[in-house]
């Protein structure tokens, strides 16, 4: 194949690349998407829309601050996002891949195929977190986590969620929306005040993931809400576990 043949076939690839993104990249606000991103701000809050995706390619060098080796190694992609007493903000768009993976994979694709996407927020004392993860129809489990000490935290799952809920908390109590209700069952028996675990139920199809969930703090409220719910009166709407 004459060389000129090669570049025109790389175009085509790339055209058929781009296609493949784009109606992902519209649901994004057209941000661009990277595999992995780490934000450390040790003294200014994060508020943040933030696009990641296993398909998008590595920042070089890194968008904001370098992803830790390990996330990078156990995640196929990851958003984490820390402060020391700021509070944490943020929109995480979750691309789907491209479809180009082999069906027939050996055992180390497959280890590929399990690795699962984390989206993490972490404040070491007083901040407050909302996470809100929108639609995601990915085929890799979401491991989603959201700890503060002092500070409430508020996620929005997307309705594909599906999967386990873990919560703990020293003095605070769960709220969940009437929405999340819906999808919501306990699976502490008894239950107790400050802690528990939950089986989420996807309210679209999801192909049963095997998602997780993780939040705790010491003090402060904890409220799950699907991202769908409408984000008025939502203190009215939740109910206390």
């Amino acid at each position: 194949m004459s060389h000129h043949g090669a570049s025109h076939d790389d175009e085509e690839e790339r055209a058929r690349m781009q296609a493949l993104w784009k109606p992902e990249q519209a649901r994004a606000g057209g941000l661009k998407a990277h595999r992995h991103i780490h934000i450390d701000w040790p003294v200014a809050s994060i508020k943040k829309t933030i696009a990641i995706g296993a398909s998008a390619p590595d920042a070089s060098p890194p968008v904001y601050d370098r992803p830790r080796a390990e996330n990078e190694a156990n995640n196929a992609s990851s958003c984490v996002l820390v402060t020391k007493s700021s509070p944490i903000n943020a929109t995480i768009h979750i691309l789907s891949e491209s479809k180009s993976r082999p069906a027939s994979a050996d055992s180390s694709t497959k280890k590929l195929a399990e690795k699962p996407v984390l989206v993490s927020a972490q404040t070491a004392s007083l901040g407050s977190i909302t996470l809100a993860i929108p639609a995601y129809s990915g085929a890799r489990p979401l491991n989603i986590r959201a700890k503060s000490h002092s500070g409430n935290i508020t996620v929005y799952l997307p309705s594909s969620f599906s999967g386990l809920l873990n919560w703990s908390s020293e003095t605070g109590t769960l709220k969940v929306s009437k929405a999340m209700q819906q999808r919501f069952k306990a699976l502490d028996s008894p239950p107790h005040k400050h802690r528990g675990t939950a089986k989420i139920v996807p309210s679209t199809a999801s192909g049963l993931r095997g998602d997780v969930c993780t939040i705790a703090n010491s003090h402060g409220s904890i409220t799950v809400k699907d991202f769908d719910d409408d984000v008025a009166g939502e203190e009215k709407s939740c109910v206390v576990q």
